[in-house]
């Protein structure tokens, strides 16, 4: 019967496969390790470092979807210590064969990613990845993600509008936080911590026990096959324990061999989608923080605006009224006699007089040192107010229909973002659901096959051991322990 699939994923017939992992010197002057990918009639070497350029591709390209993980690097102690051994390392370099597969096949089942160019012509030999990174889309992202469409980031045709939104750099709390991503959020984090501190931890001690008892197992079978040299008629039966122990030993190492790839590998892989699940509403967060941040500015603009429009409705207001002599300053009240009309005339004719004299300043409490010098600077350099005060009317005009077209597209992409994102995690849920279930049942088919060998080997040593006559043991040392002093108290 063919061994089980290393993977605890849902293969589809397309499916990427990793045939082969070996070290070349092509378009190098060192060696290095590249792996041999089949996809249906598409075949491609790739290394390392172009799988790990293709995951950070995706992520850029692909805002609200999981995409899976990659094995992490080689800690750089390790290269420091041990220099070539690390990179031709034949262990390591199965483990990144198997998990380096396992994450194009991931890729290649999930929604919105099989199909993305990138990833279709990383499967394909005719494309260098330094083609694939200098054209569409990956040449035409922008630094940040977050001030483009998250549905294509790529696009080179997006509204001006978008150029206006600020790329927040740092997490804060949100005015109006969602309730259920707060929720999700929560999970994920307790969700890492599990995975990390007591499903992984107690998986490396119960590997950590199994290898020390296959190490025993080792040791007892070198053991009885010596004492068999020795051992004159009951030598079979000694070295056919021997042979039943040395057995044990193999079947916990291949036992082991397969726990590495079927249970320890998907494990840790769930460690690590913790950490990208937290990345991705982290994202969202930030994309949340980035609207309410244009709402900001947005309403600060539009009181400057309406400050600066003031303004200029009184100055026009005033010019109007110095062009006619100074009536229209003030509008009159209705006259109700002749007598009063005489009198209210002479006082028009001197609020006239006093309408032209310059406004006395009014003094308002200082805003600071920093502020009035900034003032004092303006008002020295401002040889035609008006001229200034048109122009940042405009301008602040122009800056209101930025924000405000920006405000509408970011509480669209929000929205967008939101569904996106729950449908993704949606689908991590059944995923991981289904893989679960894998790695247990693995778990449970791995141990057998260790029982079932075990269990063989035994049973051939008992028959032997059963077969031999008693007299045979007459020369072997008595096993019996002797009585204890202080037994009969």
């Amino acid at each position: 019967m063919d061994p089980p699939s290393t993977s605890a994923i849902r293969v589809s017939p397309r499916s990427s496969q990793i045939v082969d992992a070996r070290k070349t010197t092509e378009f190098s002057t060192t060696s290095y390790i590249v792996y041999d990918i089949r996809a249906g009639t598409l075949a491609a070497k790739r290394r390392y470092s172009e799988f790990e350029a293709l995951r950070t591709a995706l992520v850029a390209l692909h805002p609200t979807l999981i995409v899976p993980p990659i094995p992490p690097k080689q800690p750089l102690l390790d290269y420091a210590l041990k220099q070539g051994r690390v990179k031709n390392d034949p262990l390591i370099i199965a483990h990144r064969r198997r998990t380096l597969e396992r994450f194009l096949q991931r890729v290649d089942t999930t929604p919105g990613l099989h199909d993305d160019p990138v990833f279709r012509r990383f499967l394909d030999a005719r494309f260098s990845w330094h083609e694939i990174q200098s054209t569409p889309p990956l040449s035409q992202l922008p630094k940040s993600n977050l001030a483009a469409p998250p549905a294509d980031p790529a696009n080179p045709n997006v509204p001006a509008s978008y150029a206006a939104l600020p790329v927040p750099r740092t997490v804060k709390q949100l005015r109006a936080p969602n309730a259920r991503f707060r929720d999700s959020e929560e999970f994920t984090r307790r969700f890492g911590v599990h995975m990390e501190t007591v499903l992984e931890r107690s998986n490396r001690k119960l590997t950590r026990r199994w290898q020390d008892l296959a190490a025993d197992y080792a040791e007892l079978g070198a053991v009885l096959n010596a004492l068999s040299l020795d051992a004159g008629g009951a030598a079979a039966g000694l070295e056919r324990t021997g042979q039943a122990a040395d057995a044990t030993y193999m079947a916990a190492n291949d036992m082991l061999a397969q726990w590495t790839a079927e249970i320890t590998e998907p494990i840790h892989e769930y460690t690590q989608y913790a950490d990208i699940l937290q990345q991705i509403i982290r994202w969202r967060h930030l994309k949340h923080q980035q609207l309410e941040t244009v709402q900001e500015l947005l309403s600060t603009k539009r009181m400057e605006l309406a400050e600066l429009e003031r303004v200029e409705a009184e100055a026009s207001r005033l010019s109007q009224a110095l062009e006619q002599g100074g009536r229209g300053l003030v509008a009159p009240p209705p006259r109700s006699s002749v007598y009063a009309a005489a009198a209210e005339d002479g006082d028009e004719s001197r609020g006239s007089i006093e309408a032209t004299l310059p406004a006395v300043p009014q003094h308002t409490p200082r805003k600071g040192l920093i502020d009035s010098l900034r003032h004092s600077i303006q008002h020295a350099m401002d040889v035609d107010p008006a001229k200034t005060r048109q122009s940042n009317i405009s301008r602040l005009r122009e800056e209101v229909i930025l924000l405000d077209d920006a405000m509408r597209r970011g509480s669209e992409d929000l929205q967008y973002v939101t569904d996106e994102i729950q449908a993704s995690l949606n689908r991590f849920q059944r995923s991981k659901v289904y893989d679960m279930r894998a790695i247990l049942i693995a778990y449970a088919r791995i141990h057998r096959d260790y029982c079932v060998k075990s269990r063989d080997a035994w049973a051939q040593a008992g028959k032997t051991l059963a077969a031999i006559d008693s007299q045979a043991w007459g020369g072997m040392p008595d096993a019996a322990l002797p009585p204890r002093a202080n037994a009969g108290r």
